[in-house]
């Protein structure tokens, strides 16, 4: 399970770019983001690109920051359609 920090901006994205392209497989990517205060367009550009690969992601207990951000771009239905429980 990857795990996202606090702050998801460019920086973040980029930290975890080659660890989550590493990890993509069949299966959906475990991503828990539970931490999530602030999510930026890197970051949901890298969940949006992970979300539509052959096995997608599951986001584990989202925090109420990345759901917002999801819903208020409109990409809660690609990003949050693997949500695990």
């Amino acid at each position: 399970m990857i795990t996202l920090p606090p702050i998801c901006d460019r920086s973040a994205a980029a930290a975890l770019y080659p660890e989550i392209a590493e990890s993509l497989g069949p299966a959906p990517l475990a991503i828990d983001a539970a931490k999530v205060e602030r999510i930026g367009q890197a970051m949901l550009q890298l969940l949006v690109s992970a979300a539509r690969t052959e096995g997608g992601i599951a986001i584990h207990q989202p925090s109420p920051a990345i759901t917002a951000a999801l819903q208020l771009t409109r990409l809660d239905h690609v990003v949050m359609e693997g949500l695990a429980a």
